[in-house]
């Protein structure tokens, strides 16, 4: 396979499409002797109608010998990093005989069998939501807030009165004099952390200058002062104290969702997007580890990326490295049939190509493939290197694929991650994932605001 690829790069270029791959074999006597061939059938894409541009024809099928496939018992010991030293691993490890492997010791992940595990099992370890009665419970993909907005609509049980909050029962006056009141005490409480920390020791390096470093910006780190008890956030940054207030405030001002949800019943669909170069590809594989070779879940892998050769085999390894069906397509159509084609699974990762969020007819393009199924969990994928005023304009412009999560990538290439904080504070939209760094799948963690406090006052 890598020597057929490599073919079509020498032929076509980078910029080919994989169409169609398939093994077969050629020659022998009855099927003994026989050679496993490898058969890959590439095209380059049609330039766009302005470009007056004639399309380039296919090119013809590319057939090499295909080496041994090794057991999935030693491919699960294996754990690339996506690097080029990786994906050299991956094709050693696809292409010699097993007996010749010369395989790192890596912990290895059980691989429950099909018959170990019946088909209506309870997935022990799993983060599975729990659905209830599909007729009284609300649908899964309903943010929590829409869900308790909805609640508060509905008419109370029959005989019993809707309790009234204390803003219900207040009148507008007593209200606003709350509100006046509340907004004077966070005001003295900032100048107080203000004046108080004139008297820092040097060698101290508080909470409140220590998220100043990260680049938290200066409104967040009065609102910070405001909602926390005074003089607490001029604790030493690598306090206890320091880090128990900082958790709290996080608790108030950021949602984070711990990673993906499994249903109890049917498919989760998950759609990774986001503009080019943040790691999508990578983190969609380390995602899709985590459930498989850690907690035996049934997935299947579907690429929308067919703008970029070299992505779509960077996930082709990753899928025979963890044992996964993989699906190409190029249109939505194609993209719904692959979903009704694995709606027995567990779960369902979708890589998208990167957009920029400056090409509305990208966005546009990406829109019209997450529309194919409504019950499609978006991920937002964002590089924590990503300079401030960019990132805010990818939020906007990505908002009108309506996200309903966002994933932090490359932590560990930057030495502030303030701007994780001043994206989404006080946003509805969920932190669901961050990851620091290259290696699949350690290098990922859902999201919480224990993790979130650690990336920020790391030293």
């Amino acid at each position: 396979m890598k020597e057929a690829m490599e073919q079509v790069k020498a032929e076509m270029g980078s910029d080919a499409v994989i169409l169609h791959t398939k093994k077969y074999k050629e020659g022998g006597i009855l099927g003994y002797g026989s050679q496993e061939m490898v058969e890959v059938t590439a095209a380059l894409e049609e330039e766009p109608a302005s470009a007056k541009k004639q399309p380039k024809p296919a090119a013809e099928p590319v057939a090499y010998p295909a080496n041994p496939v090794v057991p999935s018992s030693v491919l699960s010991q294996y754990k690339t990093s996506g690097t080029a030293e990786g994906v050299a691993m991956a094709s050693k490890l696809g292409g010699s005989p097993v007996s010749q492997l010369d395989v790192p010791e890596f912990p290895t992940f059980p691989m429950p069998s099909e018959e170990a595990v019946p088909a209506s099992r309870v997935i022990k370890g799993a983060q599975i939501a729990d659905a209830g009665n599909a007729q009284t419970k609300p649908d899964r993909n309903i943010p929590e807030e829409e869900r308790e907005a909805e609640e508060d609509r509905m008419p109370p049980p029959k005989g019993r009165r809707r309790r009234k909050s204390a803003e219900e029962e207040s009148s507008p006056q007593e209200q606003e004099k709350i509100k006046k009141l509340e907004d004077e005490l966070a005001q003295m409480k900032a100048l107080l952390a203000q004046v108080m920390s004139k008297d820092q020791p040097e060698n101290v390096v508080s909470l409140q200058e220590a998220l100043r470093s990260q680049e938290v910006e200066e409104p967040i780190l009065k609102d910070l002062a405001a909602r926390s008890g005074a003089g607490e956030t001029l604790a030493d940054y690598l306090s206890a104290e320091a880090k128990a207030t900082l958790v709290d405030y996080l608790g108030q001002v950021i949602k984070c969702s711990e990673g993906i949800q499994l249903n109890r019943h049917g498919v989760r669909i998950v759609a990774l997007i986001g503009a080019t170069g943040v790691g999508k590809t990578t983190t969609l594989a380390k995602i899709a580890a985590r459930f498989v070779l850690e907690q035996g879940i049934s997935a299947a892998l579907i690429t929308a990326d067919t703008y970029r050769i070299s992505a779509v085999e960077q996930l082709k390894t990753y899928s025979d490295i963890i044992g996964l069906p993989l699906e190409i397509v190029y249109t939505p159509s194609e993209l719904s049939k692959a979903i009704r084609k694995h709606r027995g699974k567990d779960l369902i990762l979708i890589d998208t190509a990167g957009r920029s969020q400056h090409n509305e007819y990208q966005m546009k393009e990406l829109q019209e493939f997450l529309d194919v199924n409504s019950h499609i969990e978006k991920h937002l994928v964002m590089s924590a290197t990503t300079k401030q005023r960019d990132a805010v304009e990818i939020m906007e412009k990505f908002s009108a694929c309506e996200p309903d999560r966002v994933i932090f990538t490359k932590t560990d290439e930057t030495s502030s991650v303030g701007l994780i904080l001043n994206l989404l504070h006080e946003k509805k939209i969920a932190l669901s994932y961050l990851t620091n760094g290259q290696s699949v799948p350690d290098d990922i963690v859902p999201a919480s605001t224990d993790r979130l406090a650690e990336l920020l006052l790391r030293e």
